[in-house]
C-alpha cells in the first residue's frame, strides 16, 4: 500500500526574528528579497494549493505516479510587506510543501508478478499464479481510483480463473463480479470484455448449487453481446452457444441439442473437423443423450470424439485417456442398464 509522506522545508521565524533585531538600520527597501519560485528539481511536479484538497488527492496520486513518485506546491503561510513604492515582495523566500510516495520495497511491480502468475500458469502451476495475481492485484489496486482501470479487471479475472482452478468458487466469484463492475463502468454494457467475464462468472455459479440457476441468464447475455459485435460464425460466439447448452440441459433437451449442434458447425467451419474445441462439443452432445436415456445416439457421438484427440493428443494423453473411459462407459451402461447412474425409476 502506497503511503504518503510530507515533507516541510520551513523557513525558521525565529531565525528572521534575530535578523531583524541584529540589523534595526536595515529597511525592506534596500534589499530585494527574492519572490520568485525557487528552482524544483525536474522529477519534481509543482501543484496549485488548490489542487492538495481531499476531493483532489486521486488527481495528486495520478501526477505523483507521472513525475516519479514526488511534487510540491506553495506553502499557504507566506506573509508579504509592502516597498515604500507600493510594490510588494514576500518576508522570506518562497517556500515547497512536498509530497513523495515511499518507494515500494518490492522492486518487482504488480506487472512483474502478472507476467509471473502468466508463466504459472502456462506451466499449470495454480497455486504460484494464484499468488503472483493476487500480489499483483496488491500493488496496482492503491495507485488507482476507486473505480478501478482496465488492468485491474484483466487481473481479476486472471486470478478468478485461478480461484476456480483450485475450486475456491466462492473466491472466484467475488473477483469476477469486481472485473464485471469494472469494465461495465469503464467500457460500457455493450462491451466483448464484459461479455468474457458475464462468461467466466456464469462458469463459477454453474459450480454453486444454490446458484446454478443464475448461470443460464449470464451465459445467454454474453452470448447476445458476442454475437452483436463479433458476428454469428465467430469462435467466441460458439463458446457461448456451447456454454448456454450445459446450461439448459438438465430442463431442456431440445434447445440444448440445437445450441451445440450449431455451435459444432461454427467450430467445424473456424478450425476444421478435427479440432479439440469440435471434440468437446461431440463429447457434450454425447453426455446429454446419456444423461436422457439415449446411448444409441450417444455411443457415436464419444466414438467421434475419441478419435479426433487421438489423432490430436496422441493414443496415452489424459485427454484421449477420457474419452475413451466415457466411451467404454457408455457401452456397459448400454449393456447393463440396472447399472446405469441417469436411470429413472
Amino acid at each position: 500500500m502506497q503511503q504518503w509522506a510530507t515533507f516541510l522545508f520551513p523557513f525558521p521565524i525565529l531565525a528572521i526574528l534575530l535578523f531583524c533585531c541584529l540589523i534595526p538600520s536595515l529597511s525592506f527597501a534596500d534589499v530585494s528579497l527574492p519572490s520568485s519560485r525557487p528552482a524544483i528539481p525536474a522529477s519534481d511536479v509543482v501543484l496549485e494549493a488548490s489542487h492538495y484538497t481531499r476531493k483532489n488527492q486521486l488527481a495528486v496520486r495520478s501526477l505523483l505516479a507521472q513525475s516519479g513518485g514526488r511534487a510540491c506546491l506553495p506553502r499557504d503561510d507566506q506573509q508579504e510587506v509592502q516597498h515604500n513604492d507600493g510594490t510588494s515582495a514576500l518576508l522570506a523566500p518562497l517556500t515547497m510543501a512536498c509530497v513523495s510516495r515511499k518507494a515500494d520495497p518490492d522492486e518487482t511491480g504488480w506487472s512483474g508478478y502478472e507476467a509471473k502468475g502468466d508463466h504459472a500458469r502456462s506451466n499449470e502451476n495454480w497455486s504460484e499464479a494464484r499468488e503472483a495475481y493476487a500480489r499483483a492485484v496488491e500493488l496496482l489496486d492503491p495507485a488507482i481510483a476507486p473505480e478501478g482501470n482496465l488492468d485491474m479487471a484483466s487481473l481479476l479475472n486472471k486470478l478468478g480463473a485461478m480461484h476456480s482452478r483450485q475450486h475456491d468458487m466462492a473466491g472466484a466469484e467475488i473477483v469476477h463480479r469486481r472485473a464485471l463492475t469494472i469494465y461495465t463502468f469503464i467500457q460500457g454494457a455493450e462491451d466483448v470484455r464484459v461479455a468474457d467475464t458475464l462468461d467466466l462468472l456464469a462458469f463459477v455459479l454453474m459450480e454453486e448449487p444454490p446458484n446454478r440457476v443464475l448461470a443460464g441468464p449470464l451465459f445467454f447475455r454474453a452470448w447476445a453481446i458476442r454475437e452483436r459485435i463479433l458476428g454469428p460464425e465467430h469462435p467466441a460466439v460458439a463458446d457461448s452457444l456451447y456454454h448456454l447448452a450445459l446450461s439448459l440441459y438438465p430442463d431442456n433437451l431440445s434447445m440444448a441439442m440445437q445450441l451445440l449442434l450449431r455451435s459444432t458447425e461454427i467450430r467445424k467451419r473456424v478450425f476444421g473437423h478435427n479440432h479439440p474445441a469440435v471434440a468437446d462439443s461431440l463429447s457434450a452432445m454425447a453426455l446429454i443423450y446419456e444423461v436422457h436415456q439415449r446411448r444409441d445416439l450417444a455411443i457415436p457421438l464419444y466414438q467421434e470424439a475419441l478419435t479426433i484427440r487421438e489423432e490430436v493428443f496422441g493414443p496415452n494423453s489424459s485427454e484421449t485417456l477420457e474419452a475413451r473411459s466415457n466411451l467404454d462407459m457408455a457401452h456397459r451402461w448400454m449393456d447393463h442398464p440396472e447399472q446405469d447412474p441417469y436411470r429413472r425409476e
